[in-house]
């Protein structure tokens, strides 16, 4: 689902460079001389990234925060291909008008690629850049199926099984009566059901999941929550940052007790703040798409940060920015593969053949395998493992990736 990071104050979500040469390791930082600026000739490399940030629902400022932070930095170390990158942030503050304009303006713009984004109205802009050869790149949270289906979307994130994937775990941590919190979303929730109940069972459980549907505007979440901890044991979450933040306090007046399952950058540090001491609190587990921002491949994305003086008030361990950040590190991969210009059509032309291996921010992603299960409905999920780690970062058992593709569909783990 969407879960990617938002603020910390206001509503909830959302380096090294691929191939080696973009990553950075602690050691060669420590000890290697930084190179000079290189001179950067040619007109620039335009993008634009989209999401949500001044409106009444979940804002996603720190996408924006992340991906200028990329363009300052590769602009200080040789840019694209040698020319500058131009990033344009739009903030489509929740409108499906405004995502339309966003981007209708970015292609008249000569954007090359709309990189990093996240918007709940894809069902507006997907149709828009496919008209115009243009592709979207990276995003961390496919949500609807115009997104999984048009052959210009390129998820770099792991939906549909990053909620469903904290039932994995919680079978797997012993859990015995198993509540989902679960946003209702029109088109989307109902399908995502299927997956949670096909990986209960493939991880062998045995009873039926207690689905609890939260409005995506909800503000009182007593009464969801008093159903949730009824006769449960763990509790998992399809819930954006600023949800769980909202049923922390009931569920606190309720005990507590449930472990609790959800997303990275949603269930986190923020979202449970004051909450710490709380038993369900202290066995929760994190269930990711990107390696954890205290990770070494993130040196460099944690250095631009400092150096563009990123805002302390928002979460950048988080779907939304990590999404961002490495999808510029994909952009680079494949713009600097092109034999020839770079255009729109050619840059979509040549992710759809490319594989991305950013060291280690997500499994290695083939764009050109798409996924034939469920008959194609989630064909352009392009990954379907996971991480999981505690609120801190810390990794579960070792912290690697495992893949839930055959749970996805019912079938036993390998």
């Amino acid at each position: 689902m969407f879960n990617l990071r938002k603020t910390s104050q206001r509503v909830g979500i959302v380096a090294a460079l691929a191939v080696g040469a973009l990553v950075l390791s602690a050691c060669s930082a420590a000890t290697e001389t930084p190179a000079e600026p290189t001179a950067l000739t040619g007109e620039p490399i335009k993008t634009v990234t989209v999401a949500a940030a001044d409106w009444a629902g979940p804002t996603y400022e720190n996408i924006f925060v992340a991906a200028k932070a990329y363009e300052k930095w590769v602009n200080e170390n040789g840019g694209i291909a040698g020319r500058p990158l131009e990033i344009t942030v739009c903030d489509d503050k929740g409108d499906p008008a405004l995502t339309a304009a966003c981007a209708r303006d970015a292609i008249a713009a000569g954007a090359i690629a709309d990189v990093g984004s996240f918007s709940y109205n894809a069902y507006v802009n997907v149709p828009i850049y496919d008209a115009a050869s243009t592709a979207i790149l990276g995003g961390c949270c496919n949500l609807l199926p115009v997104e999984y289906t048009t052959g210009n979307t390129f998820q770099m994130g792991n939906n549909p099984v990053l909620n469903p994937g904290g039932v994995a775990r919680a079978v797997m941590d012993g859990c015995k009566a198993i509540s989902v919190l679960e946003l209702d979303i029109p088109g989307v929730t109902d399908d995502i059901n299927i997956i949670f109940n096909n990986i209960a069972k493939a991880y062998g459980y045995t009873p039926e999941l207690k689905f609890i549907r939260v409005p995506l505007s909800a503000t009182d979440y007593s009464s969801v929550v008093a159903q949730a901890t009824d006769g449960s044991d763990c509790i998992s979450m399809f819930l954006g940052e600023n949800n769980i933040s909202g049923m922390m306090a009931p569920f606190a007046q309720g005990g507590g007790t449930q472990a609790l399952y959800g997303a990275q950058g949603n269930l986190d540090l923020v979202s449970t703040k004051g909450y710490e001491d709380l038993p369900g609190v202290k066995k929760a587990v994190v269930t990711g798409a990107y390696m954890p921002l205290d990770n070494p491949v993130w040196d460099t994305f944690r250095a631009a940060l400092k150096a563009n003086d990123a805002p302390s008030k928002f979460e950048y361990n988080s779907l939304g920015s990590l999404g961002a950040w490495s999808s510029y590190t994909a952009f680079k991969q494949i713009a600097e593969s092109i034999d020839g210009d770079i255009t729109p059509a050619s840059f979509l032309a040549a992710a759809g053949t490319t594989v991305i291996d950013n060291g280690g921010m997500t499994p290695t992603i083939d764009f050109s395998e798409t996924w034939d299960a469920f008959n194609g409905q989630y064909a352009r999920s392009f990954t379907r493992q996971v991480t999981y780690m505690k609120l801190d970062g810390t990794p579960v058992d070792g912290g690697g990736w495992i893949d839930l593709s055959g749970p996805m569909q019912g079938n036993a783990p390998e």
